[in-house]
């Protein structure tokens, strides 16, 4: 008697636990299972950019944004990518640019390397941040609608600014000049990524790369980070809404450009995802 009662709270057991023990991949969003994830969308980032440009002696830095009068918002395309391989191994891919220009009449003097740029003159400045970012990870924990890894990677910056409008020169004139500089550079990173789904329709998302450094011409830091949530709509097909945020803080030190950019980066990323 006493092993046949204890027989039926096991089978009661088994059959109100086994939903929780048996779960498979159905039950669970197909992100957390596929080997590839590809997502295409828009990055609606607020942004911020801040500039030094060394002559023979340290510059101003030089809020682009404000002096400018930048956009403070833009819509920009972004793109990423996924592809786990192994048991354990992912490699990960994401691009996305931003640019800006604006005219204003100088407040005060700009200098720019040795160039004065004169205050209460028209000035025209632009810049181009494109960002791309390369990773490879391992899973060190992976659960029925759980997973967590740690890697490193690598994003690559290319940065190109202008400024042009009346300068002073060395016999105290005024003419109209134009400097530009440009820094393309890698910067590695490690970073760590956490993903949990609760159905087969929802998943969380969220990941943070980070560096400080000091490599080659180049000394800083950087942040790229990631949180949001994907619906898949359909079984290979979802929608995603994150929030991005990425700051770049970097001292350079090249033959042709000396002196520091600063640029902050953050707002909603909408995206059209695909996994298989």
């Amino acid at each position: 008697m006493r092993s046949t009662s204890v027989f039926a709270l096991l089978l009661v057991f088994g059959l109100t636990a086994g939903p929780v023990f048996a779960q498979s991949a159905q039950d669970f969003h197909p992100g957390m299972s596929d080997r590839f994830n590809i997502g295409i969308g828009v990055f609606l980032p607020e942004k911020s950019l801040d500039v030094r440009v060394d002559g023979s002696d340290p510059g101003d830095e030089i809020d682009f944004a404000e002096q400018f009068n930048y956009d403070d918002s833009e819509s920009t395309f972004s793109g990423m990518f996924r592809w786990k391989f192994g048991e354990k191994w992912s490699f990960w891919a994401q691009g996305w640019n931003v640019s800006d220009s604006g005219t204003a009449v100088l407040d005060q003097d700009i200098e720019w390397e040795d160039v004065i740029f004169k205050e209460g003159t028209n000035a025209t400045s632009g810049m181009d941040l494109q960002v791309a970012r390369l990773f490879f990870g391992r899973n060190f924990y992976t659960a029925p609608g759980h997973e967590f890894g740690i890697g490193a990677g690598l994003h690559w910056l290319d940065l190109e600014l202008y400024l042009e409008g009346e300068i002073i020169t060395n016999l105290g004139s005024t003419e109209f000049r134009r400097e530009s500089v440009e820094a393309d550079f890698p910067l590695p990173n490690i970073g760590a990524w956490y993903h949990f789904s609760w159905s087969p329709k929802w998943m969380f998302v969220s990941r943070v790369d980070w560096l400080s450094a000091s490599i080659g011409d180049y000394s800083g830091g950087l942040w790229n980070i990631q949180a949001g949530v994907n619906w898949a709509a359909f079984r290979n097909v979802g929608l995603g809404l994150y929030y991005n945020f990425f700051e770049l803080d970097v001292d350079i030190d090249k033959s042709d450009w000396r002196g520091a950019a600063k640029s902050t980066q953050h707002g909603p990323f909408l995206s059209l995802t695909a996994t298989w």
